[in-house]
């Protein structure tokens, strides 16, 4: 009876481990983020804001594959902090009226993104620079490490908002990955994007 007793033992107690083992899972999303507006927002009546195509930082060309998906998701989560994004056909047709940046110059250098805002009637301009984007995890534990830099101006180049975000994120976040290496790197950008756009404050808070 007493060995009976210590093999149900034995047995509960390898159950258990099991299961404290698959309770703790990873983290999917794990940043550093330092964001700070300004005094300008909390003063200023900011709607329309004009996002700017995602710049790729990384020199290599790491990320030019989900830039376009960063635009929409940057244009998407502006909606859920109660701004309006213009239309990228509208926000890109001013930009062909602005002064062309000089060569190799970060659309985040002030002149710059100064001379890029105020073409589509907009409130505010919204920039977005990928300074790091690596996948070499991605197709071992579907996670991308990254470093974003970000900012909005309003349409005179006052500064409203701006700082860092860097951290890794798995695909599909809580949930199971996407098969291919496509839908991984697309989920990674979209959960990537929606961390740094949470620390946007919602207008008019």
């Amino acid at each position: 009876m007493s060995q009976r007793i210590r093999i149900l033992s034995t047995c509960s107690l390898l159950a258990a481990t099991l299961l404290l083992g698959a309770c703790q899972t990873p983290t999917p999303i794990v940043v550093n983020a330092q964001f700070a507006p300004t005094a300008a927002l909390a003063t200023r009546t900011i709607e329309n804001v004009a996002v700017l195509p995602v710049e790729d930082g990384t020199g290599s060309g790491a990320a030019a594959k989900v830039l376009t998906l960063m635009r929409q998701e940057v244009e998407r989560n502006l909606v859920d902090r109660l701004y309006s994004p213009l239309a990228t056909p509208v926000v890109d047709a001013g930009l062909r009226a602005a002064p062309a940046a000089a060569s190799g110059e970060s659309i985040l250098v002030p002149a710059t993104l100064q001379k890029m805002a105020g073409h589509a009637h907009e409130d505010a301009v919204f920039a977005l620079r990928v300074d790091k984007w690596d996948e070499g995890k991605l197709q071992i534990d579907h996670k991308v490490w990254f470093q974003f830099q970000a900012v909005m101006v309003g349409s005179d180049g006052v500064q409203l908002w701006n700082g860092t975000i860097q951290g890794e994120v798995k695909a599909g976040g809580a949930s199971p990955a996407p098969f291919d290496r496509e839908g991984k790197a697309r989920s990674c950008a979209q959960l990537a994007v929606r961390e740094m756009m949470l620390r946007l404050p919602r207008r008019g808070s």
